[in-house]
């Protein structure tokens, strides 16, 4: 088990900046000398949803110029990529990288990828997801890396490097694994498991800017001042949760990879480059936790119950509805539905899992505990 992450400081997006902090993250755990000319390297970015990078819900796209830079002057040959939340299709994804600044890369030569066919995966050794799809993308390329943004999020509490490979998943297709996956566990395993196949190379973490509060979308930019990287994205995922003051039973895809083996239970098993802890921000807002599993409703009647009273669950502030209905088509149990030109969200059909919370635009759904929750967990 590879336990090396290293932590560089990054005061700003200034291109010096940005390109000295990754060398300085890269060069303790071997730096780039693995990459060879005429290789094929795909870097999977989060860009989730067209916004605007000073949103922080996506990744910067000086990081990505940056690292694209110094792939090509080792002679490799870069597509940078990913499949947010809506149609995998040349026209969404080119308003995508435009409006994320992700067209920058470019200008480095890299290329964005334009490849829109899907892979079929048979994956027989996985726990969750035997059989997926993924972009064909990554399939072509000699190497993955992985670069992810650093997040809180509604479902899995925080958004690192194994989550950030769900966009490997083409387009609309995540709604249908929420739906299929309907536990905190089978969803983060489902994670886990198309992290495993993909087999990153690298996973690198944006986290000069993160996002607090109702991430992964709706939240707040909280200055860090940070690049993360790791030849293992569960290692990686456990620094950043740390400085989160987040633990692995906190977050589900790290409690899924501690049972695996895959990464260490606690952070102090890693072996880190650079001064962790002067990272840790004590007072970074986190999404309301998850008392309950369960969000799915098809176990017994008292599962149904302690859901009903502990669960969190999405809640729309419907007088700030914008009626753009992007919540309504990302949802997977057909729950939410548009009166008076306001989503409205059944909340016997709903699910839990948050793709509505993920994806709203104007960040006005958020992660609410019940008020018995919130009771019971005063101290």
């Amino acid at each position: 088990m590879n336990c090396d992450v290293s932590i560089a400081r990054c005061e700003s997006y200034d291109p010096k900046s940005v390109k000295d902090a990754l060398l300085a993250a890269l060069e303790p755990i071997g730096g780039l000398d693995w990459v060879t000319p005429g290789m094929k390297i795909a870097v999977k970015v989060n860009m989730m949803m067209r916004v605007k990078p000073d949103k922080a819900a996506t990744v910067h796209p000086q990081v990505a110029t940056a690292l694209s830079e110094l792939l090509i002057e080792r002679g490799a040959g870069v597509v940078v990529g990913d499949s947010p939340g809506g149609p995998f299709s040349a026209t969404y994804l080119s308003a995508v990288y435009s409006g994320t600044g992700m067209r920058q890369v470019l200008e480095a030569g890299a290329a964005l990828n334009d490849d829109f066919s899907i892979f079929d995966v048979s994956y027989p050794e996985a726990v969750a997801a035997k059989e997926f799809q993924i972009t064909n993308y990554l399939i072509e390329a000699d190497a993955v890396i992985d670069l992810c943004k650093m997040k809180t999020h509604g479902l899995m509490a925080f958004t690192g490097a194994c989550k950030n490979l769900f966009g490997a998943v083409p387009g609309m297709r995540k709604s249908e694994y929420h739906y299929r996956y309907n536990t905190h566990k089978a969803f983060a395993n489902m994670l886990v498991d198309v992290c495993e196949w993909c087999k990153p190379r690298l996973s690198i973490a944006d986290a000069v800017m993160t996002m607090e509060g109702n991430g992964p979308s709706g939240g707040s930019p909280r200055f860090m001042g940070a690049i993360l990287a790791s030849c293992n994205p569960h290692a990686l995922d456990l620094a950043g949760a740390h400085l989160m003051n987040l633990k692995p039973r906190d977050v589900p895809t790290l409690e899924a990879a501690v049972s695996r083996g895959l990464v260490p239970a606690d952070v102090a098993a890693l072996r880190i480059f650079g001064d962790l802890d002067s990272f840790v921000i004590p007072d970074f807002q986190l999404t309301p936790k998850h008392e309950v599993t369960l969000w799915g409703s098809k176990d017994a009647t008292i599962a149904k119950v302690l859901s009903g009273m502990f669960a969190s669950r999405p809640k729309i502030a419907r007088e700030r509805c914008s009626g753009c209905a992007e919540c309504k088509t990302v949802c997977p149990a057909a729950a939410i539905t548009m009166r008076e030109r306001r989503a409205m969200i059944n909340t016997k059909k709903c699910i839990r899992c948050f793709c509505c919370q993920e994806f709203c635009p104007q960040g006005i759904i958020t992660v609410q505990r019940p008020i018995v929750a919130r009771l019971l967990n005063r101290r």
